[in-house]
This record gives structure tokens, C-alpha cells and sequence, in this order.
């Protein structure tokens, strides 16, 4: 009796998946079926260049800027990464249009402190204005050292 009645549950059971499954196959169908509106949107070369280099806030975007980019990898957490922070920011007010500071997190960006492999914070990575890797210092830069490591490395056109 028991078998019979686990037989007759593992059948219906079987059969409300395979109607609900086929129930999603026909929403996805008509999902698919209807028109996509497309929108395109024209943007001059006049507009992208006017903005602001101190609002960029991700590293796909600072990259794509076409102007040298430095990056501080640090921790709140980290007292010489605390005393950059000023620093980065200062600079990155001075240098807009010329340069962007980046102010990175590494525990909320573990991808680039593995590819870097970053050991110890703070980390600087410094990239030219087509987005290449030309250096990478370890520990506390002041304002002078950031600047003048940008010289040294050509990172300007």
C-alpha cells in the first residue's frame, strides 16, 4: 500500500513539474515573440569630453577617460591608506581633465588585488592615458611622490 501511494505521489508530482515547466517554455515564447522598442541615443564628442574626470568612480571608466589614471588600493582598516585618502582626493580635484585618483577598497575589490597581487596596502597602480599598467608602488606616497612618479613613468601623452 505504501509503495503504491509514493508511486502515485512521485506521478503527480511529475506531472505538475512538467505542466509548470511547460507553462514557463510558453511565457518565455511570448516574452520573445513580442517587438523590443529600440532607443538610440546620439552622443557628441563635445559632451564626453566635458565631463568631469573627479567623478569617476569605477576603473572601466577611469580607463576609458584616455588621460593617466592612479590607483590606490587600501582599507579604511589601514592607518597609511587613511592618510592617503586626503591625498587622492586633493589630487584628484587638481588634475581633473589631466588625470584620475582612484580610491579603491580591496576587500570590495578582490578581483584587482588578486590580478595585482596585492600583498600589502596601501598598493598604487599607476596607468597611462591608453590604459596600461606602467608601474606599481607599495606603501605611503605624499603628494609630491604620486606626482612626480607620474612624470617619471611618462604617463602623459
Amino acid at each position: 500500500m505504501f509503495k503504491r501511494n509514493l508511486a502515485i505521489i512521485l506521478a503527480l508530482g511529475a506531472l505538475l513539474g512538467l505542466i509548470s515547466t511547460t507553462a514557463d517554455d510558453e511565457n518565455i515564447a511570448k516574452a520573445a515573440s513580442k517587438p523590443v522598442e529600440k532607443k538610440v541615443v546620439a552622443i557628441k564628442k563635445s559632451q564626453t569630453k566635458k565631463k568631469s574626470t573627479k567623478d569617476i568612480k569605477t576603473l572601466d571608466e577611469a580607463l576609458k577617460a584616455g588621460v593617466p589614471v592612479v590607483v590606490k588600493l587600501g582599507s579604511d582598516r589601514c592607518y597609511p591608506c587613511r592618510m592617503m585618502k586626503p591625498i587622492i582626493e586633493e589630487l584628484a580635484k587638481e588634475q581633473d581633465g589631466k588625470a584620475v585618483f582612484l580610491d579603491l577598497d580591496v576587500y570590495e575589490n578582490r578581483d584587482l588585488a588578486e590580478k595585482f597581487n596585492v600583498q600589502l596596502i596601501p598598493t598604487i597602480i599607476f596607468y597611462d592615458y591608453k590604459g596600461k599598467v606602467k608601474g606599481k608602488k607599495i606603501g605611503f606616497m605624499n603628494k609630491e611622490e604620486l606626482l612626480e612618479t607620474i612624470k617619471e613613468l611618462k604617463l602623459n601623452k
